[in-house]
């Protein structure tokens, strides 16, 4: 055999050797999944995320089963440091006894342990260590670091990836409506949802986060969707709002609420000092509960318990009658006083349950709504017409008014002419056969 073939032949050989002498030559016997407990696993720059100060399962699914112990080795960089210079910030060991089925870590630092024993399993051919590492990165916003995950059996190295070690960072955003909008009748009991009206909260950090939804005293009349759910890193919820309303006099009310999130307990490390916040605290949306009629203007009179409702702008016909109606509640006594401007509207008729005529002299409760009828006619078409009322109370005087936008009269229907087109073609066609057949009969004599 030549020289020539016989460097062929070497070179050869020391290819197939590789496989034997690669650090990660066994990957394809090793499957290795990374995510916090309970939660999907997260991927920067292509490479599995550990957050530090988090518990996080390493699941490990070997084809061969024949091994004594298993270790876990999590360093800072892409070289391992040497004994002398390891600590909570660059160097991490785990092992798993396959005889005492025994987890442990290899090396504890000041006493603290980053192995939770009690959650680490294994189940047929998977092996799920929940490790930690303690958070010693610096205070800066989006912060990581590239770390090295090496997996080993019985001292042979089986696995070997760059894992990205980010700050724990939690934080919530809020979108959508700023304030969500309800209306209700006076003295009402009922479920008012609106599913065009909504917020949405969105998970900015690293970390899950159970989310509260906050509305005070008033939280046993609203409730609130997806509220006391956790909510995975970069996920958002969408928050409707249904309002159970009570027995309400008229009014407006408005209820800030609050949106906290604030990190499950099972996932932190409570075996190390915690050196990074565990919730937070933002805004929903506040809610704005309008007591009253539709359509209707809600004024409560200040320095008073006193609510005034009317409808600012109306739309009528010339020679229209209508009755029109304002509501006073909230305990008080008043005065109200109504006129129009006599020359586009006419007052016909004033009346409530106990007056005619005007002025009125009112005692307002808290228990129902006193209600004034005004009946007007439409004058002048094209013209604006305006009611005005003067409510008095302990000497103050407050005025409001109603716009009446006049248009021309409607047009009655004469009687007999509503003939539709149909009739007109069925009678034709009956006229054209009664022409036909007397014809037909004359041309048949004249034979």
């Amino acid at each position: 055999m030549g020289l020539k073939n016989c460097m062929i032949i070497a070179i050869l050989l020391i290819i197939g050797a590789f496989p034997f002498f690669s650090s990660v030559s066994a990957d394809e016997d090793i499957t290795v999944k990374i995510n916090m407990i309970g939660e999907s696993a997260q991927i920067r720059f292509d490479s599995p995320v550990i957050v530090a100060g988090i518990w996080h399962y390493i699941n490990l699914t070997l084809e061969e089963q024949n091994y004594q112990t298993i270790n876990l080795k999590f360093y800072n960089g892409s070289s391992i440091p040497s004994i002398g210079n390891r600590d909570e910030s660059s160097y991490y060991e785990w092992t798993y006894n396959t005889n005492t089925q025994e987890w442990k870590d290899l090396n504890e630092y000041d006493g603290y342990s980053y192995i939770n024993d009690t959650s680490c399993q294994k189940k047929d051919n998977t092996y799920s260590f929940c490790i930690g590492v303690k958070d010693t990165l610096p205070e800066i916003t989006n912060y990581y670091e590239n770390w090295t995950l090496e997996i080993y059996a019985d001292s042979n190295e089986l696995y070997s990836k760059n894992v990205v070690l980010e700050k724990p960072t939690i934080g919530l955003s809020k979108t959508h409506d700023d304030v969500i909008r309800f209306n209700v009748d006076p003295f009402t009991e009922t479920d008012v949802y609106n599913d065009d009206e909504y917020f949405i909260i969105g998970n900015v950090g690293n970390i899950p986060l159970d989310i509260a939804i906050d509305y005070g005293i008033y939280t046993d009349i609203v409730d609130v969707g997806e509220s006391g759910k956790t909510l995975s890193p970069d996920d958002t919820f969408s928050h409707y709002v249904t309002l159970h309303s009570e027995s309400w006099k008229a009014g407006i009310l408005e209820i800030p609420g609050s949106t906290s999130g604030s990190v499950p307990s099972g996932l932190i490390i409570t075996t190390a000092s915690i050196t990074f916040e565990t919730s937070f605290l933002t805004q929903a949306a506040d809610l704005e509960i309008s007591v009253g009629h539709s359509n209707y203007t809600i004024t409560e009179i200040p320095g008073t318990h006193v609510v005034f409702q009317y409808e600012e702008s109306l739309e009528m016909n010339e020679g229209q009658i209508k009755d029109i109606i304002v509501y006073i509640s909230g305990a008080g006594q008043a005065t109200l006083d109504i006129w129009s401007d006599e020359l586009n509207v006419a007052i016909l008729k004033i009346s409530s349950k106990d007056q005619t005529g005007t002025p009125l002299t009112i005692t307002s409760t808290n228990t129902s709504e006193y209600a004034v009828t005004i009946r007007v006619e439409a004058i002048r078409e094209n013209k604006v017409g305006i009611i005005t009322y003067e409510l008095e109370i302990d000497g103050d005087v407050q005025t409001f008014t109603t716009q009446i936008t006049i248009g021309p009269p409607v047009q009655e229907k004469k009687e007999g002419t509503n003939i539709s087109v149909t009739s007109i073609i069925v009678a034709l066609c009956i006229i054209l056969l009664i022409v036909y057949l007397i014809l037909s009969q004359i041309r048949h004599r004249r034979r």
